[in-house]
């Protein structure tokens, strides 16, 4: 299985990072299918979709330049 971190957003989302190649995927340089999550990462905020979607809302759907 190859190895991941997934960073684990305050609003629930989880996203995920390749972050190494298990011994039989190494050899031929390709990830496997099997996903190992090596480590999770707690973040303090929201993920960039929840962002934009509090911001439009929070701005009465004007977007800042």
């Amino acid at each position: 299985m190859c190895s991941y971190y997934a960073h684990a957003f305050s609003c629930k989302h989880v996203t995920y990072s390749f972050a190494r190649f298990c011994d039989p995927a190494g050899l031929i340089q390709t990830r496997c299918n099997d996903r190992h999550i090596w480590q999770t990462i707690r973040m303090d905020e929201h993920c960039e979709e929840c962002k934009a979607t509090h911001y439009y809302a929070s701005d009465s759907g004007r977007r800042r330049r």
